[in-house]
């Protein structure tokens, strides 16, 4: 997986400085000016690669020795001089090995030499065997990394561009969904529509403009997506399908086949909707339209019912089922000229624009319209700041693709791969872990870059590794080698995919390193004639298990019925461990108990009730996923001899009650996800020890005063960023515990949410907590939940003049809200389950009812987003005496964007400022008396609506 500069680096940084390594360092030294030739030709040269192999195979090897003896050398410590340094040397040793007393008399232990020489003589031969290549010898630092151009700069690039060229086949496409076919009369079922054309040219991209078309919202009752690359078998289809209808997040009570059709089948019956089959190419899909009964049960839609296909050949069309079909074709010279620009000029000025237009325009036209392709270019260039780099680009793109017949989009992704620099290389690579249109979680990605060694070789040593990680993150996405973008209320990205070429680009450096062994991984057809697949068929009810001696990431997608490969056992070389388990498969943690090279290890939804003892020997493990394993109780002690790890993740564990009390050994822990863990008694307090936590993210309050429970005073001893959960406020013993957690000085927390329980017996007034739990300023999230006092009004609230997001949640006594129109920048507001709330008045916008008649006043003036649900009493929303008198000076909610009222039972009438709002999607949902009283034409409330172009009532 790791490019093998980007290895050679890293190991050449741990040895600096280290006598007994000598050897080991000179060798790398004369082996690394001529690693960037070899990692260019091993695409095309066998022997190269098999060459590169090796080196990667003892460099590996070497690495682990190193972690090892990094490991060990507190235990040494301790048993020398005592225990005094032992967990300073440990956290130093992580990075860097000590070159100290300590390592001479480790290397002196227990065979270690003897390895060392070994390994010093694998290298030696491979010296040797170098000079048969005539590589070509390269300095890194002859081309300085670029990593990006400003987290901030890079999200502006980085939304979804313009899309030139396409405005006739977008309006065509939505004509033939939204028109009445003749064909509907004679054959009952969905009409089925094609878009056709090679990888890259854009049949997703045209596809997803359509389904998020107004025109095509509103034409159809519900819409549904569903990727074919991955998920083949018609469970998958059908449970995707489902989740959508349903608007479920699981189908966990619905697991068998049949239970899922025929709720599809009621689902569906009488509306029309809109299916979206996104790249169809499995052999099986073809049969789908011949009998499937998933098929037949879509039958059950209404008239004007539509399936949109995309697939890469006319003949997958056809036997789709499709009657019509739209072959995309190139775009333009003019067209993927505009493509281009917008990426590859973002930021520039329009003098430098103009100087390297005409190269610009040269290097377009060996893009031949293809849309990615030229997306990918265009990021490639956004980082070449010179015109003689453009001109360089240029003479590469002529010499490696200029004589080529037939250029794919794949041939211009690989010459775009080789522009990065190795660790970019390293970090992209490593995406061939996840299967086709997998949804990445963007942290979680940087976490296991961190924990393969991605993220240390950057130039600034006092730049986190996080921070590095966000960087080359922004790096990829710029470049197009990430897409489909999903965000938080900040406009951050938080979630994405990869285009399935640019999967198959990583899958295909990763060949022999990276394997997917699952259920659904059939092999894709050659279509672009670029490279071998990696995918692996399953053979009966277990998984087939290739010839993948030489693994080192292996990933597993497991379905009912799967087990893991017994050979798994032998894979010692495995740096990642990777699974995917659809609902009640469970997986043994035993079998995986020999793999102690681990680095990165995922067992999330595993089904596991206890994890074995044995997971103390993993002593390279960085980041361990133990998340949503709902039967998961126990963890071993042994868990806090894992002294490497980073990131351990155990949220959304609902069974577990205590964490090992030895937590405060994992002294390079960074980040310790708990949150949804809502049966956990207490924390450790020895975790205030682990002084490089930067992400704790739920803490809950003890019900008593043991002395070994984390309490919140303790937080002070550690300096968290980010989110926060506080769960069980209501414990808290008086107002001075509540205050030592010192929130208002916690500048680097922006995201909090303060969780009371449903307890009746509390020691203090849930007001008097409230109160004494004032975060700082800079807070853009809010959270608060099950509260109990009649209104929610501490006296901080309206300080928070950087809150973006507020969320109040069960709060069954409140029968009033605070005046949150003052908060000047609040974006998105949801109040929810407020049983006792029968008013929502001028009080809420924080219009005072004394205020003078000329002063100007814009209440809520950036808020988006607002949402009412579950307020089962509430029977009146009024808005300001002066609004309703025409005073032009007062503003209410002008930004509004959408407004959602759910199961709010007595509700009437609506404001009247709503008619001046610019208001573009409402939805009234289980809401009978309002939901009758906005009948469209008819409703005495319609007139106060009918400007918003995007109504749903009663969905």
């Amino acid at each position: 997986m790791a490019d093998a500069l980007a290895l050679v680096s890293r190991l050449l940084d741990q040895l600096d400085g280290k006598e007994e390594f000598t050897e080991l360092t000179g060798i790398l030294r004369h082996i690394e000016p001529v690693l960037e030739d070899a990692e260019k030709r091993r695409v095309k040269e066998e022997r190269v690669r098999v060459w590169l192999g090796k080196l990667k195979d003892v460099s590996c090897d070497i690495e682990d020795v190193l972690d090892e003896l990094s490991t060990a050398i507190p235990k040494l410590e301790e048993e020398t001089h005592g225990t005094k340094k032992a967990f300073v040397l440990m956290k130093v040793c992580f990075s860097r090995l000590t070159s100290c007393f300590c390592c001479s008399q480790l290397v002196n232990r227990v065979g270690q030499r003897r390895r060392i020489k070994c390994l010093r003589e694998r290298l030696s031969l491979i010296f040797a065997e170098s000079h048969g290549f005539r590589f070509r010898k390269y300095r890194e630092i002859d081309q300085p990394e670029r990593v990006g151009t400003g987290i901030s700069t890079s999200h502006k690039l980085i939304e979804e561009p313009s899309l030139y060229g396409r405005d006739d086949d977008q309006k065509m496409l939505i004509r033939n969904l939204v028109s009445e076919s003749s064909e509907e009369g004679v054959v009952r079922g969905p009409g089925v529509i094609s878009i056709v054309g090679v990888g890259g040219i854009g049949k997703t991209t045209l596809a997803q403009l359509v389904y998020n078309d107004q025109k095509v919202k509103t034409h159809f009752d519900f819409r549904i997506w569903v990727c074919k690359s991955f998920s083949s078998r018609e469970l998958r289809i059908a449970e995707e399908i489902l989740q959508v209808i349903a608007r479920k997040n699981k189908t966990s009570n619905l697991v068998e086949l049949e239970a899922l059709l025929e709720s599809i089948r009621a689902s569906v019956s009488g509306k029309k909707f809109l299916l979206v089959l996104d790249n169809v190419w499995d052999p099986r899909d073809a049969d789908f339209s011949k009998g499937y009964l998933l098929w037949k049960l879509l039958r059950f839609g209404a008239a004007g019912s539509r399936i949109l296909v995309t697939a890469r050949t006319e003949s997958m069309a056809k036997r789709m089922g499709a009657t019509r079909m739209m072959h995309l074709n190139a775009l333009s010279q003019e067209s993927s000229w505009l493509t281009f620009r917008q990426i590859a000029f973002f930021g520039r000025d329009a003098s430098e624009c103009k100087q390297l237009e005409k190269i610009g325009k040269k290097i377009v036209k060996i893009c031949y319209g293809l849309p990615l392709a030229i997306k990918v270019i265009g990021g490639l260039l956004h980082f070449k700041s010179s015109r003689g780099e453009w001109e360089s680009v240029l003479r590469e793109m002529i010499w490696e693709l200029g004589h080529a017949n037939n250029i794919s989009t794949f041939d211009l992704l690989l010459f775009s791969y080789h522009d990065l620099s190795p660790a970019l290389r390293c970090c992209f690579s490593y995406c061939a872990i996840f299967p086709k249109d997998h949804l990445i979680e963007r942290d979680n990605l940087i976490k296991m870059w961190m924990s393969q060694g991605f993220l240390g070789l950057s130039v600034d040593r006092n730049k986190e590794k996080e921070m590095l990680g966000q960087e080359y993150f922004m790096n990829l996405a710029m470049r197009s080698f990430f897409q489909d973008f999903e965000r938080d209320y900040k406009g951050n990205i938080i979630k994405c995919k990869m285009h399935d070429l640019v999967h198959r680009l990583a899958q295909y450096v990763t060949r022999y390193e990276c394997f997917i062994t699952g259920v659904d991984c059939v092999e894709e057809p050659d279509v672009e004639g670029a490279l071998h697949s990696t995918f692996v068929q399953a053979l009966g009810g277990h998984i087939g298990e290739p010839d993948i001696k030489g693994a080192r990431h292996s990933t597993f997608v497991l379905a009912p019925g799967d087990a893991i490969p017994i050979s798994t056992h032998n894979r010692k070389g495995l740096r990642t461990l990777f699974t995917l388990c659809s609902m009640n498969v469970p997986i043994n943690p035993g079998t995986f108990v020999h793999l102690t090279c681990l680095r990165t290890l995922n067992l999330s939804r595993c089904w596991f009730k206890e994890l074995p003892q044995e997971v103390g020997k993993f002593i390279h493990l960085r980041y361990l996923n133990l998340s949503s394993n709902d039967e998961l109780e126990i963890l071993p002690e042994t868990l806090c001899d894992l002294s490497n790890l980073q990131t351990l993740l155990i949220n959304d564990c609902m069974q577990i009650r205590k964490l090992p009390e030895g937590m405060g050994k994992l002294v390079n822990l960074r980040h310790l996800h708990l949150d949804y863990c809502f049966n956990l008694e207490s924390l450790p307090r020895r975790i205030a020890k682990l002084t490089s936590l930067q992400t704790l993210d739920m803490l809950v309050v003890p019900c008593d005063d043991k002395e070994e429970a984390f309490k919140l005073g303790d937080l002070k001893n550690l300096n968290l960023e980010g989110y926060l959960h506080i769960c069980r406020c209501g414990n808290l013993q008086n107002v001075t515990a509540a205050e030592k957690v010192e929130l208002i000085t916690r500048g680097n927390l922006v995201d909090l949410n303060l969780d009371f329980d449903w307890s009746e017996e509390r020691r203090l007034e849930d007001k008097i907590i409230l109160e004494a739990l004032q975060p700082h300023p800079n807070l853009e999230s809010l959270e608060i939940r099950k509260y109990r006092d009649t209104t929610i009004s501490p006296d901080w609230m309206l300080r928070l003049t950087n809150l973006r997001r507020l969320i109040l949640h069960s709060c069954p006594d409140c029968e009033s809200l605070p005046p949150l129109g003052k908060l000047p920048s609040l974006e998105s507001l949801e109040i929810c389950l407020m049983s006792s709330m029968k008013k929502v008045g001028c009080e809420f916008l924080g219009i005072d009812s004394g205020g003078s008649e000329n002063s100007s006043i814009i209440s809520f003036p950036k808020l988006r987003e607002l949402r009412f649900s579950s307020l089962f009493k509430w029977n009146a929303w009024v808005g300001s005496a002066r609004s309703m008198k025409g005073d032009a000076s007062i503003k209410i909610m002008p930004s509004l964007h959408t407004l959602e009222i759910d199961s709010c039972f007595c509700i009437k009438v609506l404001p009247n400022f709503l008619r001046k709002i610019p208001l573009q999607n409402l939805t009234i949902n289980k809401c009978k008396i309002l939901q009758k009283h906005c009948q469209k034409e008819k409703g005495k409330e319609w007139f106060k609506i009918s400007h918003i172009p995007n109504i749903k009532i009663n969905i």
